[in-house]
């Protein structure tokens, strides 16, 4: 069955620009299947490296929080409305903050320094711990989105793993 999804306004490119999408599934997690499938550049964004729905992402159904329902395994029929919410703090920047693991052979790279200087973000380190063997870093990124974004790509490509932080502190 089809249901729409409302794609939120920095998704949207990957959506070539569409507000709503239709797609089939019977349940959240056939939806989102189907819904990464149609626009893959979404997968990244909207699920974590084992295809679950990233934690930072709210999703709805009919404007309710899937995790008062039935989580990904929450039944969809036709006609229902799929909303997906990115927790994106206001303002034209916003700040992300990640977990850099670097490796052995990383570890007395630049990397930070050079994505500070090939993106137009601020990169705030939060704490670290580095050992001859292996680094890691709390790493705050601050600017626009895609340029965060492209950041955490070029540590990816890099050979960092990035991992987002999840905090439940007020700041």
């Amino acid at each position: 069955m089809t249901v729409k999804v409302r794609i939120p306004s920095p998704l949207r490119k990957i959506t070539d620009g569409l507000a709503e999408v239709d797609v089939a599934g019977s349940n959240i997690s056939e939806v989102v299947t189907d819904l990464t499938a149609k626009y893959p550049a979404l997968k990244e964004r909207l699920c974590d490296d084992d295809g679950n729905v990233r934690r930072f992402i709210n999703v709805y159904l009919n404007d309710e929080d899937i995790r008062f329902l039935d989580n990904t395994n929450t039944a969809v029929k036709a006609g229902d409305e799929v909303s997906i919410v990115p927790a994106i703090a206001g303002g034209a920047d916003i700040t992300r903050k990640v977990y850099l693991t670097f490796p052995q052979n990383l570890i007395k790279e630049p990397l930070i320094y050079l994505a500070g200087h090939k993106f137009k973000v601020v990169t705030n380190i939060r704490s670290a711990s580095v050992t001859e063997a292996v680094g890691i870093v709390a790493l705050e990124l601050t600017g626009e989105n895609d340029e965060i974004e492209g950041a955490i790509q070029f540590f990816k490509d890099g050979g960092v793993t990035v991992e987002p932080i999840e905090l439940n502190v007020i700041e």
